[in-house]
C-alpha cells in the first residue's frame, strides 16, 4: 500500500524488507492513514533540499536536460560549494529520493486512526453479518 500511495514516477531508496518492517510498523493504520504518512515522506527530501547549504555537481543520470545536476551534499564532502537552495535553478538539482528514514518520520508524525475498539467493533459485525452485511 505504501509503494501505491508513493507512486511510480517518484524515486525512492527503500529495500524490500524495509517495505514489509513499515507494514509491521503501521498496525492500526487505514488506508488514508498511510496516505498522509506518504504524502508526509514525499516531502521531507524537499525539506532536505531547501535547508542545504552545501552541494556539489554530478553527472546527470537521464539523457534529457542538463549535462550535470546539483547534489546536496555534507560540508565535509571534498567537492561541496556552499550554496543555499535559493540561488540554485530548480532544473538544475538532483531530486533526492524518498528513504527509509523519511517514511519512519512520517510514521511518527501520523499518528493511527483506527483504534483496538474499532476492530473489536469490525470483527463483531462481521462474524453476526457476514463480510456482505446481511
Amino acid at each position: 500500500m505504501f509503494k501505491a500511495h508513493l507512486g511510480t514516477d517518484i524515486p525512492y531508496e527503500i529495500q524490500d524488507h524495509e517495505w514489509m518492517e513499515l507494514g509491521q510498523k503501521a498496525n492500526h493504520y487505514s488506508g488514508a492513514d498511510i496516505a498522509v504518512v506518504c504524502r508526509e515522506a514525499l516531502l521531507r527530501p524537499l525539506r532536505r533540499l531547501c535547508s542545504s547549504t552545501h552541494f556539489k555537481r554530478v553527472k546527470n543520470p537521464n539523457s534529457d536536460g542538463p549535462s550535470e545536476l546539483w547534489l546536496l551534499c555534507s560540508p565535509d564532502d571534498p567537492d561541496a560549494k556552499e550554496i543555499s537552495f535559493d540561488e540554485l535553478d530548480c532544473d538544475d538539482l538532483f531530486e533526492p529520493p524518498v528513504i527509509m528514514s523519511d517514511m519512519l518520520a512520517a510514521l511518527v508524525r501520523q499518528k493511527p486512526t483506527v483504534g483496538e475498539n474499532d476492530l473489536i467493533e469490525y470483527e463483531t459485525f462481521t462474524e453476526v453479518s457476514g463480510q456482505e452485511g446481511y
